[in-house]
């Protein structure tokens, strides 16, 4: 039984895995806008790096499909911008305790008082929230890059 369940996990880990995308698996995607690159931006989209006046489809091979497209005008011009995003997890250290963890008698008294505090001196293990944060982006007019940023975090 323990090998079924292991050989199954296994095969689900590895459709997970092949469903990732890299720059060479983009590449084999799109041969012919790597193909029409200079030896020069092929070897930058290659390693992950992106310019000015790039087209679209040297982006996607470059840093691949965006979360977001945001699209707008800019001194009269229409653009578009890819964005990009990580997953950022945050600690809430409020303690707290929601209506469903209060029972009998200091149910009434709103949240515990001391010493009724509750099992933990700390948050509950569930206390962490991942938001998705954009890290990167790439603008477009027409068909080329025309400006990207990158999204540092002073922290």
């Amino acid at each position: 039984m323990a090998g079924k369940i292991g050989f199954a996990l296994g095969c689900i880990s590895c459709l997970v895995l092949a469903a990732c995308s890299t720059v060479d698996s983009r590449i084999k995607e799109k041969p012919a806008v790597y193909s029409s690159l200079s030896p020069r931006d092929q070897a930058l989209v290659k390693s992950g790096t992106i310019h000015d006046g790039l087209p679209q489809g040297a982006v996607y091979i470059a840093w691949g499909a965006p979360a977001q497209i945001r699209a707008g005008s800019r001194n009269g011009h229409a653009y578009e911008a890819w964005v990009y995003t990580a997953l950022k997890t945050i600690v809430t250290t409020d303690y707290f305790y929601p209506e469903f963890y209060r029972f009998g008698i200091y149910r009434y008294s709103g949240y515990w008082q001391y010493p009724f505090l509750g099992p933990y001196p700390y948050g509950y293990p569930d206390d962490f929230i991942s938001i998705e944060v954009p890290y990167k982006t790439a603008f477009f007019e027409g068909n080329r890059c025309t400006g990207w940023e990158y999204i540092r975090d002073n922290r």
